[in-house]
């Protein structure tokens, strides 16, 4: 065999290991985001939480009062809720447990617990721990000691929480009793310097991050590693992934840089295309009972942190969504629809519900009424003589405001939330009336 035959066949030889190289990492770049962007996802919106450059940065292992409820202007977080104010905490339990101290509270409220990967393991409030006041630690993983008498210990899968609080607002005059039963709850802890980047990356954005998204992954799973995930390290460490590593300066081969980069983009538009997992909530309705749980679930947790990051489980709030119409149109806020709710077909709820208006990137709407959600504690609101409910849905203004709820000039979508919803709902047997158009 010749020389130049012996340096081609090599040169072919070398080409095709370098394309089965690229076509595995693209395979493991996609897999790992598909399972690590909502660990991402959550790493960012923290940093952006209490980035040093916002108005009103946060701070970790405190609790900070969202003193109003949200409206179109906030976007930090998709699909926030108009019921509620929030009360928010990042906890970083790597050095030791947080003390959480709540009174008693004679309304609705819920401190849910999340990971570092989104999932709820954990709640504090009106179902979960009843009305009365109460003591909690909350420690992370490998912590081990004794717990004060009278201390409820409440133990997280890993060092990083969101501690995500709502409590109902009954009206505009209700806001500063709400506000202040937010600022009654104590939180105390380790102090721990998690500063990252200022600005810090938007969560909007963790698409457009390439191949950089694994040096985020890396980062985020410092104290953050889960023993069921060992599988998923394993594979992900074939391409160089994992704690601490920081791939886009690691990996040199061009070829298998490119596969990564790429894989980020095709991972994204594969969660953002996925519906997986939504069960029918009756006529245009989906509704979707795993939110918060996803037992190794890892694209529908993917989907869940997309659309609807640090969403209740269904015992806490179901929440029911619709993008269209009965007859399948979607909808848009040229045309007017009616919601009618019969008398005995009204939210089946042990707390309250309401319906919620968001654009089509999950945000709520700019109106000229300031109405972004409507529901049981909206004043004004007109029932028929029988106890029937019919909600007015359109973009122009109808000649009765009382039960208008404002949409777009454009396409919009609906979130009919039930917070402590009946069994009927967690069953299945509750069917969510069909929004018709008029």
């Amino acid at each position: 065999m010749s020389h130049e035959t012996t340096s081609q066949t090599h040169q072919t030889e070398t080409a095709a290991h370098l394309t089965a190289t690229a076509t595995e990492a693209f395979r493991l770049g996609f897999n790992t985001y598909l399972w690590g962007y909502p660990l991402v996802l959550m790493h960012r919106t923290r940093n952006a939480l209490i980035d040093p450059g916002r108005t009103r940065p946060g701070t970790v292992n405190t609790l900070r009062v969202v003193p109003r409820l949200l409206t179109d202007r906030d976007r930090d977080v998709v699909k926030p809720n108009n019921d509620t104010i929030y009360v928010t905490g990042w906890l970083e339990l790597s050095d030791g447990p947080v003390s959480l101290s709540v009174p008693a509270v004679s309304r609705y409220y819920g401190l849910q617990l999340l990971d570092a990967y989104t999932d709820t393991w954990g709640y504090v409030g009106t179902r979960a721990t009843g009305s009365e006041a109460g003591e909690y630690m909350i420690a992370g993983p490998d912590w081990s000691g004794d717990v004060p008498e009278g201390t409820t210990l409440l133990s997280s899968p890993t060092n990083t929480v969101w501690l995500l609080g709502r409590i109902v607002v009954q009206g505009p005059d209700d806001l500063d009793t709400a506000r202040a039963i937010g600022e009654s709850f104590r939180l105390t802890g380790p102090t721990v310097d998690v500063s990252g980047p200022s600005p810090a990356p938007s969560p909007h954005t963790v698409k457009d991050a390439g191949i950089e998204f694994f040096d985020e992954l890396g980062a985020a799973l410092e104290g953050n590693v889960l023993s069921a995930d060992n599988e998923q390290l394993s594979r992900m460490a074939e391409a160089g992934i994992g704690t601490g590593k920081t791939p886009s300066r690691e990996i040199t081969d061009p070829a298998v840089r490119a596969a990564l980069d790429a894989s980020v983009a095709a991972a994204h538009s594969c969660i953002a295309a996925s519906e997986r997992g939504l069960s029918s909530g009756g006529g245009d309705w989906t509704y979707e009972l795993n939110l918060g749980r996803y037992d190794g679930d890892h694209l529908l947790r993917s989907v869940v942190g997309l659309n609807a990051l640090g969403a209740l489980t269904a015992e806490e709030a179901t929440y029911a969504n619709a993008g269209c119409d009965v007859d399948g149109e979607r909808f848009d806020g040229g045309n007017s629809y009616v919601l009618r709710f019969e008398a005995d077909d009204l939210p089946p709820v042990d707390a309250f519900w309401s319906l919620a208006m968001y654009d089509e990137d999950d945000f709520l709407v700019s109106n000229s009424i300031d109405r972004f959600a409507i529901g049981d504690r909206t004043p004004g609101v007109e029932y028929g003589d029988d106890g029937s409910l019919e909600i007015v849905i359109s973009h122009e203004r109808p000649g009765s405001t009382s039960n208008w709820l404002p949409a777009p000039e454009g396409p919009f979508q609906l979130t009919l939330r039930l917070y402590i919803p009946k069994s009927t709902v967690l069953d299945g047997t509750y069917v969510v009336p069909s929004v018709r158009r008029l």
